[in-house]
């Protein structure tokens, strides 16, 4: 290879494995099939395969499901592989990452403990935001007890995708907390992110996230659950604002300062007819 050492196979499959993970949304099967070419070896791109789990659940991926969509995730993973559970239906699927598809799909039978009533009044609670601001979002409530503790998970996405027109976008938010099933307060943590892509004559990618936390009083389940909701809406509507307001700021100054400035005539240059101008025809005299 002109003198360079050979990439080994292990080196190999660790940089296709970071070119699938680093997959923009939308993007996964277009750059597994590119990875593919790359390889020209399916026994690596099986030893890649690794990193689909990883990719699938922190992008919270989306399939339909009986109708409906669920979100693969690593709260709703049974295997840490290709079996999932969704708590809105209940059921549990097997995961197809290249077809993008559910399958053997079955009721999941599970004893519904304390933490039942808690995730469910967040389910119910979180709609109504969700329909109003998010018109393609997919969202899971995820519960469990552990030594007298109810632990509560919510993950939320929606995206746009729009191919023809080079580019795609995802937003996605997952919120925690954890506290004694007789209520009390509890801190929730939040961590929100908005991933976009535009590849039309060049290849561009924002990724912005933010934490946040806040205390929230979990008195009974149904006021609980509007305290939470309420937090996410506050945190979430502040984080798009200030996205919002950070680019504008930067459409007048940083953009700005990286366009070219007119010339002392303050008009644009037909670079097609730079030979008619005498500097053109030095140019051209030189090279």
């Amino acid at each position: 290879m002109s003198g360079l050492e050979e990439i080994s196979e292990d080196e190999r499959v660790r940089i296709a494995s970071d070119f699938i993970k680093a997959a923009p949304p939308g993007e996964f099967k277009e750059v597994v099939n590119d990875v593919r070419v790359l390889l020209a070896n399916d026994k690596l791109l099986t030893r890649a395969s690794g990193v689909f789990y990883d990719y699938a659940t922190e992008q919270f991926t989306t399939v339909k499901l009986d109708g409906g969509d669920a979100l693969i995730t690593k709260e709703g993973s049974l295997d840490g592989s290709k079996r999932f559970y969704d708590p809105k239906t209940g059921k549990s699927f097997t995961y197809n990452y290249l077809k993008n598809e559910s399958s053997e799909v079955q009721e999941e039978d599970r004893e519904q403990g304390e933490e039942e009533k808690w995730r469910s009044a967040i389910q119910d609670a979180l709609k109504p935001y969700l329909d109003e601001f998010y018109p393609a979002h997919v969202s899971a409530v995820y519960g469990k007890m552990e030594d007298g503790q109810v632990s509560l998970t919510v993950c939320v996405e929606d995206h746009k995708y729009n191919p023809n027109n080079f580019w795609n976008g995802k937003w996605k938010s997952k919120w925690e907390t954890k506290f004694p099933s007789a209520g009390g307060y509890a801190t929730v943590s939040g961590v929100m992110s908005a991933q976009v892509h535009y590849y039309e004559d060049g290849n561009v990618q924002l990724l912005s996230n933010k934490k946040v936390e806040e205390s929230v009083q979990m008195s009974d389940p149904a006021k609980a659950a509007a305290n939470i909701v309420e937090f996410i809406k506050k945190s979430e509507t502040e984080y798009q604002m200030a996205i919002n307001e950070n680019y504008t700021s930067m459409s007048n100054t940083t953009f700005k300062a990286l366009r070219r400035n007119l010339p002392i005539t303050q008009t644009l240059i037909d670079w097609h007819k730079l030979h008619g101008f005498q500097v053109g025809k030095d140019i051209m005299n030189k090279s």
